[in-house]
């Protein structure tokens, strides 16, 4: 309650007390009825009207308090979910929920595919040009992957530069047409970007059909052993996607990283590579 509040309560309760002090003191006639108002009435009027004050102040607190509990628990349950970062979920609660959708998939006989998603020389990005700018590449990723998935799928980061994506009731070939949205999004964002890396993600995708007998386990073995396949052969170097296909990359001489690639970190040429003449 605010302060302005609390004098106008005080003042009327004040204004009442006066008023009923005089009328106590007088004898009033009312359409020929004699109202008589005697002194010991006031302590009975005073206590029920304070009665009155403290349960309404009382249902008040209670009230701000629950709504105090309610924020705070929401707040608790987005940081027991949610990754900060790129406002994905995060491991724990990726991986539950990828759980549960495995038991409905066999239990009604639906297709489920999963997606290992790793970005591509992070580590260089940050050794090169800060840990800002990395965080901000892993934000950019997990935005474009937020907006190429459909709105069933689920996005999880699994930490550090790996995301997890579940494609409830859906086959290998939707999770490659996403990945190949993805693709395109990461084409434009270099294209405007005007940094001096390029963007790219290796990926390993998996299904699971209604007459699988694989585990849950097996689907995530075999999503990551195709995800790793693919950042082996792209180790080294820096690549885009093509919407032609889910493993046609294009490399640019100009962004390859090799072991002779010298990383400028000075001040002025931060985001220069220079190659080494040999």
């Amino acid at each position: 309650m605010g302060l302005k509040r609390w004098k106008f309560l005080v003042m009327n309760i004040i204004s009442m007390m006066i008023f009923i002090l005089i009328m106590g003191a007088v004898n009033l006639k009312i359409n020929r009825i004699e109202v008589e108002l005697n002194f010991f009435i006031l302590p009975v009027f005073l206590g029920i009207l304070f009665g009155i004050i403290n349960t309404y102040l009382s249902v008040k607190r209670t009230r701000d308090l629950e709504e105090k509990i309610r924020e705070k628990t929401k707040e608790f349950e987005h940081y027991a979910t949610m990754d900060d970062m790129t406002n994905t979920y995060n491991r724990r609660m990726g991986l539950k929920m990828l759980k549960n959708y495995f038991i409905l998939s066999k239990r009604h006989k639906n297709n489920l595919s999963v997606c290992y998603v790793d970005i591509d020389e992070l580590k260089c990005v940050n050794d090169s040009f800060g840990h800002v700018e990395g965080d901000e590449l892993i934000r950019n990723i997990s935005e474009m992957l937020r907006s190429s998935v459909r709105k069933s799928d689920i996005v999880s980061r699994m930490g550090g530069d790996e995301f997890l994506i579940i494609f409830p009731e859906c086959g290998i070939e939707g999770a490659e047409k996403v990945m190949r949205r993805l693709g395109e999004k990461m084409r434009v964002y270099n294209e405007v970007s005007q940094k001096y890396y390029r963007a790219s993600v290796s990926f390993g995708i998996s299904g699971f059909s209604s007459c699988d007998a694989r585990t849950l386990e097996d689907l995530l073995v075999e999503a990551d052993n195709r995800m790793y396949a693919m950042k082996k052969e792209n180790k080294g170097k820096v690549f885009l996607l093509k919407t032609g296909g889910i493993n046609n990359n294009v490399e640019n001489p100009k962004f390859r990283v090799k072991k002779d690639t010298v990383f400028l970190k000075s001040h002025e040429n931060k985001q220069k590579f220079v190659q080494r003449m040999s």
